[in-house]
Order: C-alpha cells, then sequence, then structure tokens
C-alpha cells in the first residue's frame, strides 16, 4: 500500500485516467532522471500535507488542484531544451481534457501553474484563493533549495547528472545564475509557514554557493 505521502498516492488523486496515471508514473521513473524523478514531487506532497496543517489548502476540490499542478510539473524533461513545463502543462491538458473530470477553467489553473513554475519569483497575484494556491506551490517547489548542507549538495549532484551534455564551465554557469537570480530577490517563499521553515536555510545555503563567484561577461 502507498503511504499518505508517497508518489503512488498523490498520483492516485490526480483527476486522470487510469492508464495516464500509469504513463506519469512511468515517465517520473525513468532512468535518465535523478533529481526530477518521482521522489522530488513526493517531496512536496509530503510539505503540502504536512505544512498545510490550518487545511486552507486541503479542501478536497483545491487538493486535487494542488496535487495536479505537482505530480505534472515535472511530467516533460529535456535539460537541451527550456520549455519543460510548457510541455509538461500541455501534456496535462490532453491527459486531463481527456478524462473529462474537471472543467476548463480548473484545467487552465493547473497548467498555468505548471508553467509558472519556469518563473517562481514573480510577482503573482495573491488576492484570491487560487492565486494563494499557486503561490503556495510555488513556493512548495523552491524547498529543497532550504535542505541542510549534504542534501543540498547531493540534490545539486543530481541535477548534475541531468546535465552531463554541459561542460563543467558551462554547468556552473547555469546553476551559479539561477541560484544568484533567486539570491537577489528580497524573499524567495512568500507563504509564511514555508518562509518560517525554509527561508534562513536557503538564503545560508545561498551564500554558500555564490561566495567568490562572479558571472564572466561575455565579450562582443
Amino acid at each position: 500500500m502507498p503511504t499518505a505521502t508517497s508518489f503512488d498516492a498523490l498520483v492516485s488523486i490526480v483527476p486522470i485516467s487510469d492508464p495516464a496515471r500509469r504513463e506519469l508514473t512511468q515517465r517520473m521513473r525513468t532512468p535518465d532522471r535523478f533529481y526530477h524523478r518521482d521522489e522530488h514531487p513526493a517531496l512536496l506532497w509530503q510539505r503540502h500535507r504536512s505544512l498545510g496543517q490550518d487545511g486552507t489548502f486541503h479542501a478536497p476540490h483545491l487538493e486535487r488542484l494542488i496535487a495536479s499542478a505537482i505530480a505534472f510539473h515535472d511530467a516533460i524533461l529535456d535539460t537541451t531544451r527550456s520549455d519543460n513545463e510548457a510541455a509538461s502543462a500541455a501534456l496535462w491538458r490532453e491527459m486531463a481534457g481527456a478524462a473529462g473530470q474537471l472543467s476548463p477553467e480548473e484545467i487552465d489553473w493547473v497548467a498555468v501553474t505548471i508553467e509558472a513554475t519556469a518563473r517562481h519569483l514573480e510577482p503573482w497575484p495573491a488576492e484570491q484563493m487560487l492565486d494563494r494556491a499557486r503561490i503556495w506551490v510555488l513556493d512548495l517547489d523552491l524547498t529543497p533549495l532550504g535542505e541542510c548542507p549534504a542534501i543540498f549538495a547531493q540534490d545539486t549532484q543530481r541535477l548534475r547528472v541531468e546535465h552531463m551534455h554541459l561542460d563543467a564551465a558551462a554547468w556552473n554557469r547555469k546553476r551559479l545564475g539561477f541560484l544568484a537570480q533567486l539570491a537577489r530577490a528580497p524573499r524567495l517563499f512568500r507563504t509564511s509557514v514555508i518562509a518560517d521553515a525554509f527561508e534562513a536555510p536557503a538564503q545560508a545555503n545561498l551564500r554558500r554557493e555564490l561566495a567568490g563567484w562572479a558571472p564572466v561577461a561575455k565579450s562582443g
């Protein structure tokens, strides 16, 4: 039996057909995935379940949308491309549309949330409950930045293996450039309960990784 916070339990909540669930699970467990495999959304789901203890995002109709966004946000992974989020959202639209269990508006909310994981720190609206739920998902997706240094280093190595098409210099430019972009934000997490748990260790990890690094200006 899957645990309540396993990937299998997460996918069981997603309103798609059983064949689509099997396809998604197979995608998330292919041997070319090292960081972006099923353990990653399972971890986000576990944190959703544990940190959302006040029940704000646990209403069944809302939770299945959150589950869908978490389960699908890395469904397509090709580290040589920059459109994985858009492709993952397209796969979600196809599978959810075929299942016919959600309204077009609900399918669209999930798709936009998946696409938003390419732009975590943009000033997303926060007025409505669904707006705040999107920010909640985006915050959850960044929580691995706040792991202890040993796990953070392990995650970094797993990401490196997923990017073996890059040489060491290109990998460092890509990785440290992304971390520097995050470090320039006033804060990483906009949901207080997640910020309380992860902001300080995440900022410490960013400072440690970026210490002494400066981007090399392109010539020409």
